[in-house]
């Protein structure tokens, strides 16, 4: 009896990004799931480049295969790694875009290889247990693996994302390669971090188990997924392992209803075919091999990828299923694992041959990529010349290297903001994205003018007179850029609520007359009841809170 696969894969861009980066492939014998990062540095290129090259694989024109599974297998994802890294040199804009890879590759019908780099995950439920069978190559994983935190503190740290390895940022690849045994009813999943991040592994483990359709598990996920929160794209493949029996023990009425090896195709590799670049020569390009026919183009994979689009299912020659929807088509299909073409012979490359080098080597390479993915990273601070400021990369140093840089300066000044916003800013404020890290710096600039309209009404209202009392009408504050500072410093997380029952306590009770300071006399303070209608509790907050207020 042959084992093969019954599988499911969905992808899902989720409820916050614009696009999707990652990628998926599944078939009767392959499963890879690749998780892009770089955001604007096209990470669902890089996602894509891997799934496309791994999926020749599946193809029956690859030439140079080993026929050693696990041998083959590397050299794909190493293949991948140079062609990422080829893409990078050719178009330096995208340096710093990668891709996270995990993939199962079946191997004489009752083992697979393994290959992984990143923090996607892969799964086994195996007699009702469910354990994870990847390792993350994160920075927090590394501090659990040291006994510095728990698993419950990683969940929460700051750095939870920071990868530590990555295809596409080094030259040379890390990569966890291992072989698994396979047994019929093992279940198998692959997922990005927007599942596994989202979904706790109880809940992985119940919907596993629950399901017996790989289609409704698969389905069953993402929306557990999207209920979590669903900030990331959501990529995962369920694959069941089940023995066929051999074609030639079945009876002549069931001779020609043969399963039919149709991969799945899902995320960014689906969506971004057409968009991917081309390929010049790439010798001496870091990892690049010249004497290898595809280290200078995509060669097979995009015509196996994009014979789905033109080629009908029914077709038994047809090698993809035309590309899935990025937002929510599933397939299933099975196929019978031991129909494998005969291997190639002729060795395509030499693997390097500091695969397994010194751990320094590895360790240099490990912080390399992490110092790319953490440049995809954004935070608001100041920027040592007194104004506020968003900054690319992580507050953190590594071995001396700081992690981050002023991306932009903004025309607001920290010293004009209000003093617990000022606390906020020394500290560094992260924002979950560069459109994040901007709003955070709107929020600010409006707090900063409302802070100097402030700080100028009793100018045009009140008397030289060290004691001064303003009309109520004299406030140019409008109640509506009050409202609009509420919701836009709720979203940035920078208010001062901790501040709102003692604030206004005191603020309600103060006498509208005060000394004047002998150093700002042009601009004498004034207390919040004489400035800011009782009724806008949050610039009446604001009034106390801002240079030169008392109260």
């Amino acid at each position: 009896m042959s084992l093969s696969l019954r599988y499911a894969a969905r992808s899902h861009v989720g409820l916050i990004r614009d696009g999707n980066e990652d990628s998926g492939y599944a078939s009767s014998r392959l499963l890879v799931i690749a998780d892009g990062m770089g955001g604007q540095a096209a990470g669902e290129i890089a996602s894509a480049v891997a799934v496309q090259t791994l999926a020749e694989l599946d193809s029956p024109h690859t030439t140079g295969l080993s026929g050693d599974p696990v041998r083959d297998l590397d050299d794909r994802v190493k293949l991948a790694n140079t062609k990422i890294r080829a893409i990078i040199a050719q178009q330096p804009e995208l340096e710093g875009m990668g891709t996270t890879c995990t993939a199962l590759f079946l191997a004489g019908g009752s083992h697979f290889a393994f290959a992984h780099i990143g923090d996607s995950r892969a799964y086994r439920l195996r007699g009702g247990v469910l354990e994870q069978i990847s390792t993350d190559h994160t920075w927090v994983q590394r501090l659990i693996d040291e006994g510095q935190i728990t698993p419950d503190e990683a969940e929460r740290h700051p750095q939870r994302s920071l990868l530590m390895r990555a295809l596409g940022t080094t030259a040379e690849v890390d990569l966890d390669l291992t072989v698994l045994d396979l047994q019929a009813g093992d279940r198998y999943l692959l997922c990005s971090d927007g599942l596994s991040g989202f979904v706790p592994f109880n809940t992985l483990a119940s919907t596993l188990t629950g399901y017996g359709d790989p289609h409704h598990a698969a389905e069953t996920l993402i929306q557990h997924a999207l209920r979590g929160g669903g900030a990331d794209n959501i990529t995962c493949i369920v694959a069941d392992a089940f023995e066929q029996a051999p074609q030639g023990s079945r009876p002549p009425s069931q001779a020609e209803t043969q399963y039919l090896e149709l991969p799945v195709v899902v995320g960014a590799a689906a969506e971004n075919q057409a968009n991917l670049p081309s390929y010049s020569e790439s010798t001496g390009q870091p990892g690049a091999n010249p004497a290898d026919p595809n280290a200078t183009g995509m060669m097979n994979a995009g015509a196996i990828l994009a014979a789905g689009e033109n080629q009908s299912p029914a077709q038994p020659d047809a090698p993809v299923l035309p590309a899935p929807s990025v937002t929510g088509d599933t397939a299933e299909m099975e196929a019978v694992a031991g129909d494998e073409p005969e291997a190639r012979r002729r060795k395509r490359w030499v693997k390097p041959a500091i695969v397994g080098g010194t751990c320094v080597v590895l360790l240099a390479a490990a912080a390399a990529g992490g110092y790319y993915y953490t440049q995809q990273q954004y935070y608001v601070g100041a920027d040592g010349n007194g104004h506020v400021a968003i900054y690319q990369g992580v507050d953190y140093s590594l071995a001396g290297i700081k992690l981050s840089h002023v991306y932009t300066s903004a025309m607001v000044t920290v010293a004009g903001l209000p003093t617990s916003e000022q606390a906020k800013v020394d500290d560094s404020i992260t924002a979950t994205s560069l459109t994040d890290a901007k709003t955070i710096v709107s929020t600010l600039s409006v707090m900063e003018s409302e802070c100097a309209a402030i700080a100028a009404t009793p100018t045009l209202t009140a008397s030289s007179s060290p004691t001064a009392t303003a009309s109520p009408s004299a406030s140019s504050t409008p109640h509506s850029t009050g409202t609009s500072t509420a919701k836009a410093t709720d979203k940035a997380s920078t208010t001062a609520a901790g501040k709102a029952t003692a604030s206004a306590s005191a603020h309600s009770s103060s006498s509208a007359t005060t000394s004047a300071s002998p150093t700002a006399a042009p601009t004498p303070s004034v207390s919040p009841s004489s400035s800011v209608s009782s009724g806008n509790t949050v610039l009446g907050q604001l009034t106390a809170d801002c240079p030169g207020s008392t109260g």
